[in-house]
């Protein structure tokens, strides 16, 4: 045990004789009355001493440090399978009935030499206790997710094993394969290893958006499985009436075939087709023979011009993102090619500039341009030199920044270069960001996102609004990333820093897709392009919704000023399957927002209301919720898979039947043993209750002695 101070030791010495002082003074005051004895007067001083000592003490802070060692059994991780395709084989029942039960009494065992945690992983992974029901209600699968969840979680104490029980079919996230750590993976294979007669829709695909009175590819991926010789007929249907039909001969027993069928876009709006396999011979299961797409026709679009200083990563990462959307066309060309047609041109709804620099004419004639015709700007601005020239120490002529954006950006210079000191810094997400929201999973993945390359020193938004700030050693400090600006009507968003193109590739590394970046591109370009209007009333209810989706709404109400305001209650109320249901909507801030959950299949109806000093407001639409659920197509475990993450991290695999001699061996590992950690707790004597009561009684009994002895 040890005593610790939060201020120097120093000053004990100082608070001893400051306490004598006092002391010695309260003495002279009291021996100076005939009628207390001696004895009563070195009480009276020895109590004042305590007290003063006591409380001048306790303001250094002090605390005890006690040590304790810790043993520790190794730590084994259990992860299951909890997703649907397990229900989908002919042991269904036992999965349904029997699994859990067999399963703890198989893991019992463990626990006399493991400390086991238990996870559950769909398309996410869960903590779970034992006696946890185990459901396999998810509907997709992302095994490389356990890795990743183990790598974040249990850094203090790393797993000596991974057990994990699962079919080996994945359809969300990246390989497992590249997210094995150094600990092993004992592979229990669960389901159906024998492949059965059968045809399904592996997959069916359509853009989001499509555009009226244009032709777009409806894309079916379908598989078979010892069907050789035999043939069906794929159908695809617009609401009930049959648009397209193709005969399709199998000619092996694993069969995959892509068949593509061209659909005009009559009507605007959520359309919604279905896709159904025919067959006259028997297969395993019919439920995966028919699937359910959707697409939102918009009758027009709106277009962004990008141009550039030079070709860059960055700009294949923004049109990538915003040629996904489907809602916005767009052109890129070098700066220098800006035309005076161009700038007279009203057809842009946005423009991106690369690196532009304030004192080339064509970047001039573009501000000029944006700022009569109202049209949002994009800045992304990778170097020193870039960066100063729209700051506002770098502004030049007559020309007003959009952003009034600061900077105090530091070189070296040698006798023969100048050059720029850089440091990399990561996205710290400013969660009052107030123009558009994302959800607690996007914030933590920006988190995570690889450092970008600024200039060393300051750049400060000013009026910006800040989306990102730059975080150093995870430390958010003041300085910009990303802002917004609103200014005479005109919306511009500033980009600081080199190395903006990488949390694309990362986002993919991470989540085996591009969503993410393309989420922050979406909703970026969607905040710059939308202009407020007249509307006093607004919504971000989407067309479509995925069932695996939590519904979030967010409601704007503004006053005859076209000031946020949240005073009135807003109203919901949805219709879907002959069923009502109404809410009120949650103030967020001078907004408005409702989580609805995962909401089930089919069509909606809404209708939004409030009332604002008498004047009535009121929305009414519809939107889809789409089922997904992938577990129904592969029906087959993957065997192969488990196989060679066992083989690959030094494990072993298994199927059920084997599960008692896989137990066997992680029991029998000799790197698992108990291991011992010291570890250190601390107590503030100031915040012990005894010791503040001991000071009431010292000055209790001071004064009694004061009051009844002396007087």
């Amino acid at each position: 045990m040890n005593i610790l101070f939060e201020y120097s030791f120093g000053w004990f010495f100082p608070i001893i004789g400051l306490s004598f002082f006092v002391a010695w003074r309260k003495y002279k005051k009291v021996a100076a009355l005939k009628s207390v004895g001696k004895w009563e007067i070195l009480l009276i001083a020895g109590l004042r001493f305590l007290t003063v000592f006591l409380l001048l003490f306790l303001l250094l802070k002090p605390a005890l440090s006690f040590y304790r060692n810790i043993r520790e059994k190794p730590l084994l991780i259990i992860a299951q399978d909890n997703s649907m395709s397990l229900l989908n084989t002919v042991d269904s029942t036992f999965f349904k009935n029997e699994y859990q039960s067999f399963l703890e009494q198989k893991l019992s065992a463990l626990s006399a030499k493991f400390d086991v945690e238990r996870l559950t992983f769909g398309k996410n992974v869960s903590r779970v206790d034992a006696d946890s029901r185990i459901d396999f209600r998810e509907h997709y699968t992302n095994i490389s997710g356990v890795f990743t969840y183990i790598d974040e979680n249990y850094r203090r104490q790393r797993p000596v094993g991974v057990v994990l029980l699962s079919d080996g079919i994945y359809n969300t996230g990246v390989n497992p394969r590249y997210k094995l750590n150094n600990y092993p993976v004992y592979t229990v294979v669960l389901g159906d290893t024998m492949e059965y007669p059968d045809v399904f829709i592996k997959d069916a695909l359509v853009d989001k958006f499509n555009f009226l009175h244009t032709l777009f590819p409806v894309k079916v991926e379908i598989a078979a499985t010892k069907q050789k010789g035999k043939t069906f007929k794929c159908l695809l249907r617009d609401n009930e009436r049959v648009i397209g039909s193709k005969d399709i001969f199998i000619d092996k027993d694993n069969f995959l075939h892509e068949t593509v069928f061209e659909v005009e876009a009559r009507q605007k709006g959520v359309r919604k087709y279905s896709v159904e396999i025919q067959t006259n011979f028997t297969e395993l299961s019919r439920e995966n023979n028919a699937t359910v797409i959707y697409t939102n026709i918009l009758d027009n679009s709106g277009e962004i011009r990008i141009y550039y200083t030079a070709p860059h990563p960055d700009i294949a990462a923004i049109t990538s993102a915003i040629k996904i959307t489907g809602i916005y066309k767009y052109t890129k060309k070098p700066i220098r090619e800006f035309s005076n047609s161009e700038a007279n041109s009203t057809e842009p709804h946005l423009l991106i500039l690369h690196n532009p620099l304030r004192s080339d004419p064509h970047v001039q004639k573009m501000e000029e341009a944006a700022l009569k015709r109202k049209i949002p700007l994009w800045y992304i601005l990778t170097e020193r030199d870039n960066m100063i020239s729209f700051a506002i120490a770098g502004s030049t002529g007559n020309m007003s920044n959009i952003g009034d954006y600061s900077v105090n950006l530091n070189t070296t210079t040698t006798t023969t270069t100048t050059a720029t000191v850089t440091e990399g810094v990561t996205p710290g997400f400013v969660r009052n960001f107030p123009y558009f929201e994302f959800s607690e999973a996007e914030i933590q993945g920006f988190s995570k996102y690889p450092p970008v390359v600024v200039p060393f020193g300051e750049i400060r938004s000013n009026s910006g609004k800040n989306l990102f700030v730059q975080r150093i050693k995870n430390i958010d400090t003041d300085n910009a990333l990303m802002s917004f600006y609103d200014k005479n009507g005109v919306k511009a968003a500033y980009m600081w820093g080199e190395g903006f193109w990488r949390w694309r590739l990362f986002s993919y590394r991470e989540n085996g897709s591009h969503e993410l970046f393309n989420t922050l591109i979406h909703k970026t370009v969607n905040y710059l392009i939308t202009r407020r209007g007249n509307d006093r009333f607004i919504h971000d209810i989407r067309p479509i919704y995925d069932e695996t989706e939590e519904a979030i709404l967010n409601v704007e109400l503004y006053n005859e000023s076209y000031e946020l305001v949240n005073t009135p209650d807003v109203s919901l109320q949805l219709k879907a399957n002959g069923k009502e249901f109404n809410y009120i909507l949650n103030r967020n801030g001078n907004k408005y927002r409702i989580n609805l959950g995962n909401l089930a299949t089919g069509e909606y109806h809404y209708t939004l209301k409030t009332n604002l000093k008498g004047t009535d407001f009121e929305k009414k639409g519809g939107f889809f919720v789409r089922t997904q659920n992938p577990e129904l197509n592969d029906m087959v475990a993957d065997k192969a898979l488990m196989k060679d993450l066992a083989a690959t991290s030094g494990g072993r695999t298994s199927d059920l039947k084997g599960l008692d001699e896989l137990l066997d061996a992680v029991n029998s590992g000799s790197t698992h043993k108990v291991s011992e950690r010291r570890e250190v707790s601390y107590m503030e004597l100031g915040e012990l209750w005894w010791l503040g009561m001991l000071l009431l009684l010292l000055v209790c009994v001071e004064w009694a002695l004061l009051k009844y002895r002396v007087e």
